[in-house]
C-alpha cells in the first residue's frame, strides 16, 4: 500500500525534526558511543550505559541497519525502574527509517537501575473517526439545577460532506484543513507529526445540528513491534544504590505497574479554562457574592442552544422570562432581573450575541446585592476574548503527539 504524504504534512512536522538535527549531528561525530546490537546489525545506538542527573541520555535508533527503513513509523519507549516498579511511556516518530531523541535527568528522579525497552511498530499518528448526527433528550437534575443530557438519538438524514479541521498546538496553528466524509460518517485524517500535545478542532457544517464524533488513534492501541531491544541504565553514582540483578528482568506490555506514567488516550475535554478567565475578567464586585457559574469554555453546552434566551430559560429555574416581540424582560420572586453584559448594566433587549461567543455566565439569586441598581437577580454575561474567539466550535479534542525530541525525564507525574 502506498501512503500519500502532502507537503503540508510534512511541513507540519518541520519543527520537529529541526529538533533533532542536533542529536542526529552528535551521533555522526560521537566516536566512543556505545553501541546495542540486534542479531548481526547496529540498529540503536546509545551515549552510554551510566549516568547522574543533569545528564542527557541520548539515542539514534536505524532501521536501514536491519533492513526495515519505513518511511513512516514509531519507536516505543518504556522505561522500567527496577528497584520500584515505576513505568514511563514515551514514544517517537520514525521519520525515512530513522529516529532519534535525547532526555535529560531531573534531579528529582530516584537513582537505580532502569530498563529501557525500545520497540518499533509500523503504525504512526493518523486519527480515524465517524461523525454522528443526533438528538439530546434533556431533563432537569433537581440536585445541581442543570440540564443534563438523559438521551442520545442518532438522527437519520444526509451528514456533512465535509468537514473543516484544525489542529493547534502550543505555538498556534499546526495544521488546517478540510477532510472528507463518507456516507456513514466515517472520516480519515492523513498521518501527523507533531510534538507534545496538540487541540483538534472540527466544524462539521454551519447548520446549528447536533454531532457526536467518535475518534481512534491507533498509535494509542495496542501493538506489536517487528523490532526489540532492552538496554539497562544506571541512574545516580555508585554509592547511592544497590546494584539490582538483571537477570531476572523480564519485559511485559501488560505488567504489573501501579505507579505507571503513560501517554494518555484521545480526550473529549482538556485543561480548564474557567478559572483563569475569572481571574483575568471578573472584578471583586460580581467575584464576592454567591452566583452560580454557568461554563462556556470547558463546556458546549451553550453553544448547542439557539440563544442565549433558551440556555437561560432551561437552566435559571425560578427565573421567568418574557418576550413581547423584541422586547425581552425577566422576574424572579417578582422583582425585575438585571443584565450585565461584561459587568455594564445593559437592557436585556440590546443582548443579541450568539451563543458561541459566551465565555461565562454569572447567575445571581435575589437579592443580588451586585448593585444599588440590582435589588432583585442579577445575571452577568461574560463575552469570550482574545484566543477564545478564535475557534468557538463545540468539537474539540485533545489529542496526545509524539515525545518532544529533547525532553526532561522526571520521577514527579
Amino acid at each position: 500500500m502506498i501512503i500519500n504524504i502532502s507537503l503540508c504534512h510534512l511541513f507540519s512536522a518541520k519543527l520537529y525534526i529541526i529538533s533533532m538535527q542536533r542529536i542526529i549531528v552528535f551521533f555522526i561525530s560521537c566516536c566512543f558511543a556505545l553501541s546495542v546490537h540486534a542479531g548481526d546489525t547496529t540498529a540503536l545506538t546509545l551515549n552510554g550505559k551510566h549516568f547522574v542527573q543533569c545528564d542527557s541520555i541520548e539515542f539514534v535508533w536505524n532501521g536501514h541497519a536491519i533492513h526495515q527503513p519505513y518511511p513512516l513509523a514509531s519507536l516505543h519507549l518504556w522505561i522500567d525502574n527496577l528497584e520500584t516498579g515505576q513505568r514511563w511511556k514515551l514514544r517517537y516518530p520514525i521519520l525515512n527509517g530513522e529516529a532519534a531523541g535525547a532526555l535529560e535527568i531531573a534531579e528529582d528522579l530516584k537513582p537505580g537501575t532502569y530498563a529501557f525497552n525500545f520497540m518499533a511498530a509500523d503504525h504512526y499518528l493518523e486519527i480515524y473517526g465517524k461523525l454522528r448526527k443526533v438528538k439530546l433528550k434533556m431533563a432537569l437534575n433537581h440536585e445541581t439545577g442543570k440540564m443534563d443530557t438523559i438521551a442520545v438519538y442518532d438522527q437519520p438524514g444526509s451528514l456533512a460532506q465535509e468537514m473543516e479541521y484544525t489542529l493547534v498546538g502550543r505555538a498556534g496553528v499546526l495544521y488546517d484543513s478540510v477532510l472528507r466524509v463518507q456516507n456513514d460518517g466515517r472520516f480519515r485524517i492523513p498521518p501527523l507529526v507533531f510534538g507534545d500535545t496538540a487541540r483538534l478542532v472540527f466544524d462539521p457544517e454551519k447548520e446549528r445540528s447536533n454531532y457526536i464524533i467518535d475518534m481512534t488513534t491507533p498509535l494509542d492501541t495496542a501493538f506489536t513491534p517487528f523490532w526489540a531491544q532492552t538496554v539497562f541504565v544506571k541512574i545516580g553514582v555508585d554509592s547511592s544504590f544497590t546494584g539490582k540483578d538483571t537477570s531476572d528482568y523480564q519485559f511485559g506490555m501488560a505488567g504489573n505497574y501501579p505507579n505507571s506514567i503513560t501517554l494518555e488516550e484521545v480526550k473529549v475535554t482538556g485543561p480548564s479554562k474557567i478559572k483563569q478567565f475569572e481571574k483575568d475578567f471578573v472584578s471583586p464586585q460580581f467575584r464576592n457574592f454567591q452566583a452560580r457559574t454557568l461554563n462556556g469554555l470547558d463546556s458546549d453546552e451553550i453553544m448547542r442552544f439557539n440563544s442565549i434566551w433558551d440556555y437561560l430559560r432551561a437552566n435559571t429555574p425560578g427565573m421567568i422570562l418574557q418576550q413581547n416581540g423584541f422586547q425581552r424582560t425577566a422576574f424572579w420572586r417578582g422583582q425585575p432581573v438585571a443584565f450585565f453584559l461584561d459587568e455594564v448594566l445593559v437592557d436585556a433587549t440590546t443582548i443579541t450575541m450568539p451563543p458561541q461567543d459566551i465565555a461565562m455566565i454569572k447567575v445571581y439569586p435575589p437579592p443580588s446585592m451586585i448593585s444599588a441598581q440590582a435589588p432583585g437577580g442579577a445575571v452577568a454575561i461574560y463575552t469570550k476574548r482574545g484566543g477564545d474567539k478564535q475557534k468557538t466550535s463545540p468539537y474539540n479534542y485533545i489529542v496526545m503527539g509524539y515525545t518532544q525530541g529533547e525532553a526532561r525525564w522526571t520521577g514527579n507525574r
